[in-house]
């Protein structure tokens, strides 16, 4: 074969690559009679680049399909907040027009409903918290994680509830304040809604590795199972029946969210019994 004809179906090969790489594939490789080596690669970019145009094509569709969905429980949400708050109000007005006394039976069901009414009011605002986690443009900065724990420690009035351990001084990194305390928060709540003893303790500390902290907070609680420990973080995934308070099972999948979005993970480190810490991992600064 002639030095210019191999170099032209080299650079026609080189070509293929830098339009895949730019996920560019309008275009395929010719081949020769020759059924050569330069011929094999040229259809292997062909299939490759078929493949990689389909799966481009499901993911975008996919995300398109994710994206209304979120869009649609935000708007769920939001129409659902009114009807709801005019229910609590006429339950109140009920509640205030009948005599305790001479309708006991009344007040029970009265009771019953407000229960059920504060439950959906729960649910549907962790919805609302959810998608605007999902639609929210994030804007990174320096974070002292420090920082963020003694906010949510004192504006949640945590230490009347729980008994909080800082092992070490926690790290500065590049993350997003609104993100951060609602990672916190939501952990430390949870510890808080599902501990089993007298005095709840969580225990704070944070290890530096090679490009990012790995931070880990952990309870005295009754611990969660090993068949759990990937569930929990979706939605509405509850471990255990009868917290102490509401729970959604919505805060930990806004967890796994925030963090994901930051190029982190998070994961569960429990056995029944033995309590749980709840790991993630956070950018250093650079």
């Amino acid at each position: 074969m002639p030095e210019q004809d191999y170099d032209k179906r080299l650079d026609a090969v080189l070509g293929m690559i830098a339009r895949i790489a730019a996920l560019d594939f309008s275009r395929e490789l010719e081949t020769s009679p020759a059924n050569d080596m330069m011929d094999a690669i040229a259809l292997g970019l062909n299939m490759l680049s078929e493949e990689l145009e389909s799966q481009v094509v499901a993911k975008s569709k996919l995300k398109e399909v994710n994206e209304k969905l979120e869009e649609f429980a935000s708007v769920t949400a939001h129409d659902l907040k009114s009807p709801l708050n005019s229910q609590t109000g006429l339950i109140n007005l009920l509640e205030h027009c009948l005599d305790a006394e001479e309708n006991a039976e009344a007040f029970e069901y009265i009771s019953r409903l407000k229960k059920m009414n504060n439950k959906m009011k729960c649910l549907v605002e962790g919805i609302l918290e959810y998608s605007r986690t999902c639609s929210l443009e994030i804007s990174n900065e320096v974070v002292d994680l420090n920082v963020l724990l003694k906010e949510v420690l004192e504006t949640d009035n945590i230490c009347k509830r729980a008994s909080v351990t800082v092992e070490s001084k926690l790290p500065k990194v590049w993350f997003t304040t609104t993100g951060g305390v609602q990672v916190i928060r939501n952990i430390i709540d949870n510890a808080i809604k599902y501990c089993d003893k007298p005095k709840c303790k969580i225990t704070v500390k944070a290890r530096e590795l090679h490009d990012h902290y790995q931070i880990s907070i952990a309870d005295n609680g009754p611990g969660i199972d090993a068949s759990y420990h990937e569930k929990i973080f979706d939605l509405f995934t509850k471990v255990h029946p009868y917290p102490k308070e509401n729970s959604e099972g919505i805060g930990l999948a806004t967890v796994k969210k925030i963090i994901e979005s930051q190029k982190g993970r998070i994961w569960v480190e429990s056995s029944t019994g033995n309590g749980a810490s709840f790991i993630f991992t956070l950018k250093k600064v650079l």
